[in-house]
């Protein structure tokens, strides 16, 4: 098991823009602008990333499931079609930390619609630059290491892999390391936190599927890559 803590992480001077240009529909109005400003400071402040991964040999790909050597199964047709090909999967979980939760809950307890708004557009984003900085470690390890190629990122709650999978990731991932658990709807808390896998293999064997959004066919969703 590998815990990564005191992240070296560059976070945009506008962290957020992006995805609440996105959300408003194209276009921010000038208080808009200034409360993104005032607002990534404070998030910034509390920041406390934190992520936690392991890595398994499969077994095998058979159908819609993927078999460990460690006895763990994942259940999907898209989640089976990444790891086709792989021969081993890192299981990851990170966070921004509780600290970003209170935060958050403070902001909709002042009933400031647009400023919780802002706030989880930013936070948003800020889980994307964690997700980046620890994705390149647990490549890294393995396709530098092991002469692997890479898969996609995929998790839990995307298109064709429900959240209850949550229970099997946490299963082979001791999340208690890094602060977070999961709550009886399998959704994890902190509430900015993220699971999910990367398979690795042979170059010639592995899935090339670019994004995990490729496999799914809502063309209008926000979180688009």
């Amino acid at each position: 098991m590998n815990i990564i803590k005191n992240m070296q992480l560059d976070m945009p001077d506008d962290i957020g823009r992006d995805f609440l240009t996105k959300l408003m529909g194209g276009r921010l109005v000038p208080r808009m602008e200034e409360m993104l400003e005032d607002k990534r400071e404070i998030c910034i402040d509390v920041l406390e990333p934190a992520a936690v991964y392991d890595t398994f040999d499969i077994r095998s790909v058979e159908g819609d499931s993927v078999y460990f050597k460690s006895d763990n199964i994942f259940n999907g047709p898209n989640i089976s079609k990444i790891l086709k090909g792989s021969e081993i999967a890192s299981i990851f979980i990170y966070t921004l930390g509780e600290k970003i939760d209170y935060l958050i809950k403070k902001e909709q307890d002042t009933r400031d619609t647009l400023g919780t708004i802002i706030m989880d557009a930013i936070t948003t984003s800020m889980l994307g630059v964690v997700g980046e900085y620890v994705g390149k470690i647990i490549k890294d390890s393995n396709t530098v290491q092991k002469g692997y190629g890479a898969t996609c990122t995929y998790s839990p709650g995307q298109y064709k892999w429900t959240i209850e999978e949550q229970k099997e990731i946490f299963s082979m991932v001791d999340s208690s390391k890094i602060g977070v658990s999961l709550n009886k709807s399998f959704l994890m808390i902190p509430f900015k936190s993220v699971s999910g896998i990367y398979g690795f293999g042979p170059e010639d064997m592995i899935n090339k599927t670019r994004v995990a959004c490729d496999l799914c066919p809502r063309g209008n969703c926000i979180g688009r890559r």
